[in-house]
This record gives structure tokens, sequence and C-alpha cells, in this order.
């Protein structure tokens, strides 16, 4: 056998030509040319036999043809890339809420290349759905994006969209939706489902703030959150407090006759009542006023869920607090201050107060039972 050395001082003249390229594509096809002009055109002290040069010639053509292709492949997939940005950014600069169809849906949330992340609500707005708190959500949606859309945080990494049962219907089959509003968000490398990216609207509720929170743990674009200012609500409070301050200032002599142990009670427990039927709740979490099943059209007034209520279900919890407070007052007249009223009066009275507390503590049980399924305790009504 013969032993051929085999030495490529070629190579090392193109050291510094190789800082020049940046990607390691283009340092390999660099290196390909020059080892295909080295065997054809052979320097000084190099032996090479017929066999072990074709062999090397394939295997540099090889790697030279895999080289460009992945270099074509990477050109487009950066060129299909620039374009999808670029269109959303348009539609973006249009209005803060891009609507989608079934073909947007599939280009720019279901397929590759995407190095920006969508947050995208999935609603039925058209009266025949009869969604009552789809058009609440979809307003403290859109406050959210206009406020991400004039922020400083705002950038072509982050979308926000809207695909509407009517016209896109194709959505809702791929998500195997069920039931709307529902707020997905869809992150730049894609990979596995994480439950998390699908917004737990019967924990947080669909006030803007806490959508505003949610986008910022999953996306880590972080924005305030900024309310448009509503004019009609300042002007009326502007207007009653003029009111009220004439009446105070033309009736000030009056005003100590109003400022007595009765009244400032009363007032008391109107206070009371609102705060512990859960109004402040419905005020973060933006609560709706109550739901309509799609199937049967039937409207709930109490939700079912533990975590989650509506606004006409703790107007419904107020006034049942308000009765047993009745009841209550009632029952404590029966003390020293009964001696004001007749027999008959103090019957009725004790009467009316006992039912009151007893279907009030009643009712009360049987809605515990309804939104905690496992409650075991009943009086009177299941």
């Amino acid at each position: 056998t013969t032993t051929h050395s085999i030495r490529l001082p070629a190579l090392h003249s193109t050291q510094a030509a190789l800082n020049y390229f940046s990607s390691q594509a283009e340092k390999n096809f660099l290196v390909a040319v020059v080892v295909v002009v080295w065997i054809y055109f052979p320097c000084t002290k190099i032996a090479m036999a017929s066999l072990a040069r074709y062999l090397l010639v394939t295997v540099v053509l090889t790697i030279l043809a895999t080289e460009c292709f992945a270099v074509s492949v990477k050109k487009g997939r950066q060129e299909l890339l620039e374009e999808k940005v670029g269109q959303l950014t348009k539609l973006s600069d249009r209005r803060p809420v891009i609507k989608l169809n079934n073909d947007q849906f599939k280009e720019y949330l279901r397929t590759q290349p995407r190095n920006y992340s969508v947050i995208m609500m999935a609603t039925a707005l058209a009266s025949s759905h009869r969604c009552s708190i789809c058009k609440q959500a979809s307003d403290e949606f859109h406050a959210v994006a206009s406020s991400y859309r004039y922020s400083n945080a705002y950038s072509n990494e982050l979308f926000f969209a809207m695909a509407d049962f009517d016209s896109a219907p194709g959505v809702f089959q791929t998500l195997q939706l069920k039931t709307v509003p529902v707020f997905y968000h869809f992150p730049a490398k894609g990979g596995k489902k994480n439950r998390l990216d699908q917004y737990d609207m019967g924990r947080f509720g669909f006030s803007a703030e806490s959508l505003t929170k949610w986008v910022a743990e999953r996306t880590d674009v972080h924005f305030k959150m900024m309310r448009p200012p509503n004019y009609m609500l300042m002007l009326g409070v502007a207007i009653a407090v003029v009111f009220s301050l004439t009446i105070i200032y033309f009736k000030r002599k009056s005003v100590e006759q109003l400022v007595t142990r009765y009244n400032c009670a009363v007032f008391s427990l109107l206070i009371i009542l609102l705060m512990i039927s859960g109004q402040m709740w419905n005020q973060i979490r933006g609560a709706p006023m109550a739901q309509t099943d799609p199937n049967t059209g039937r409207v709930a007034y109490i939700s079912g869920s533990g975590q989650f209520q509506f606004v006409a279900e703790s107007y419904i919890i107020m006034g049942m607090y308000a009765l047993g407070t009745l009841g209550w007052i009632l029952l404590s007249e029966q003390g020293p201050a009964a001696m004001k009223y007749s027999k008959n009066a103090q019957s009725t009275m004790i009467i009316i107060g006992v039912v009151l507390v007893g279907f009030v503590f009643s009712w009360l049980l049987s809605t515990l039972r309804l939104k905690n399924r496992g409650y075991p305790y009943y009086f009177l009504m299941q």
C-alpha cells in the first residue's frame, strides 16, 4: 500500500476570509468551495489516488448541495416570517384587535414560522346566539388591546385577535369550543399545550385589569391598563354634588333634624348590606348581570360555581340579608320596648319575624348546596 500525505495550504490562507462570514452555513460553503478548487487544481507536493479524489469530490459536492439547500430553506422561512409579521403589524395598526377568519387563524396562529405571541378571544356577538356576557367581555378585551396598542410596550412580538363564531366557525371546530367567551394565548414557539394558556374566566372574571395581569404573566409584556374617561359619569357626579351642596346650604337649619339615631342606623345598615352582598367583587372581577343558556334559552341569575357570581345574584343576596335583618329586628322589639305595642301587634311581629328568619336561613342553605354540590346540610328547602 502507498501512504498518501495530504496538506491543505490553501485552507490556511482562507482563515481570515472565514471571519467575514457570520453563519456556520456560509463558512461551510466557503470551505467546500476551497476544497473543490484545491482538488481540481493540485498544489505542489500533493499526491492522491484517482479513487480517493473521486470520493472526496463526491463528499464535498454533497456537503455543498446540503448547505445550499439549508441556506435557501432558511432564507425562505425568514422571508415568510417577515411577511407574516408585516401583515399582522398592518392589521394591528388599523385596529388594536385583529378580526380573524378561518384562513387567517391557520396562517397566523397554527403554522410556523412564528416568533410572536397572540392573545385571541373566541366569542359569538350576534344576538341570535343569546350570549349575554359576550358583549361585555368584548368591551373589556378591546380596552386591554387598546391600552397595549398605545403603550410604550407595543411591538411586533404580541398581537391581539378575535374570532367570532359567524365569521370563523372553523376556529371553534379546531379548538373544540362549546362555550364562549374564551381567551387563549398562542405562544411564539408553539409546542405542547399549557393549561395556563387558556384564561380561567370562571375564577378571575373578565375585567380588563384581570386580563392585563394574565397577559403579562403569559407573555412577559407589561403595560398599564388605561380605561377611557367616562365623561357622562363625571358630569352626573358633578351635578349631584352641586345639587346636594345647594340643598344643604339653603336647608342647613333642617340638617340637624336629619341626623338622628334612626336615620344613621338605616344608612349604616344599607352600607353593610351593600358590602357583604359581593358588590365590590363584581366591580373588581367584572361579573355579568346574568347568563343565558344557549341551548335552552333559560336565564340563570345565580351561578352554579362557588368561585363565581352574577350581579343579579348579589342583589338577590342583599335582599335576602335585608329580609333576615328585618326578621331579627321584629323579634328584638319584643323586649321592654314591646310595651308600646298591643298584644295582637306583638303576636303578628313575632310570627313575621320567625317566618322571615326561618325562610332566609333555609334559602341561604339551599343556595350553598347549589354553589357547592357536596354541601350536606339543608333546612326546609333542598
